[in-house]
């Protein structure tokens, strides 16, 4: 119970300092990868706070640890702060309300998360010291979690290779540990290139982009029989090659995101 109390005790009083940070995330609204600044003023805050930190980790620029302690175990909290195009929305107001329209905002909560996470941080910390106990709390700052996969490149640079448990969570309606696993996850752009006419006058002449963007899509709508339950596509038109009909679109683009339980 004392532990539990040290716990609630430093989040307590860190709480304006944590509510400020995550209103600070919240109005920098930085998205994959260029969270410079939200990256930045988590170092600042871990460095206040007597940790070692570590900045452009796995050779990502907005990848960070924060480290306290000595030896194990190894606790990591994972802070993710990355924010979503089109998303630009007023705090405290519940309905689509954007404060730039067209802007970037936290649409799932990543202000509060990475928040969260240094909050959960912070404690482990102040009962290391305060019980004089052996073992060492890193906090990860994890870019890129919507659409840039920061994690993944983490991994690959060997990032959590010391952690003996890491830990994370996630904003939602309910207060719940939720046993499952998640499906692999990789995402991949085509983009056509073609010839540009007048629709009427030489049609003929042209090789419409959209067309084959189009064609390509209806083909992976046909795959969707053949694969198995557990698979997931999702897409996106990036670019129909413009807006005037009485031409041939000489470019497209889409985007593709596919899941599934194994990689392969």
């Amino acid at each position: 119970m004392k532990d539990l109390e040290c716990f609630i005790g430093c989040i307590d009083e860190k709480k304006e300092l944590l509510c400020r940070l995550s209103d600070a995330i919240w109005d920098l609204a930085e998205t994959k990868f260029e969270e410079y600044e939200s990256a930045e003023l988590y170092c600042r805050i871990l460095e206040e706070e007597g940790f070692n930190v570590q900045r452009h980790v796995g050779g990502l620029e907005t990848a960070f640890t924060g480290t306290f302690g000595s030896q194990g175990p190894i606790i990591g909290f994972l802070a993710e702060f990355d924010a979503l195009p089109g998303l630009s929305q007023k705090p405290g107001v519940a309905k689509q309300e954007a404060v730039i329209p067209g802007g970037c905002g936290h649409g799932c909560g990543h202000n509060a998360l990475g928040t969260g996470a240094l909050a959960a941080a912070l404690a482990v910390k102040e009962f290391l010291q305060k019980t004089h106990t052996q073992g060492t709390v890193i906090l990860y700052g994890c870019p890129a979690e919507e659409g840039g996969s920061g994690k993944t490149w983490m991994v690959k640079a060997g990032c959590f290779r010391e952690l003996d448990i890491a830990l994370t969570w996630h904003p939602d309606y309910i207060n719940i540990v939720r046993p499952c696993n998640a499906l692999a996850s990789i995402q991949a752009r085509f983009s056509f290139k073609g010839l540009s006419s007048h629709a009427s006058k030489g049609p003929h002449l042209g090789r419409s982009a959209l067309d084959a963007a189009e064609l390509m899509n209806i083909g992976v709508q046909f795959l969707r029989e053949h694969m198995i339950s557990d698979a997931r596509i999702h897409y996106a038109f990036l670019d129909s090659g413009g807006t005037s009909a009485n031409i041939v679109q000489s470019t497209s683009s889409l985007v593709y995101q596919i899941r599934a339980p194994r990689m392969t």
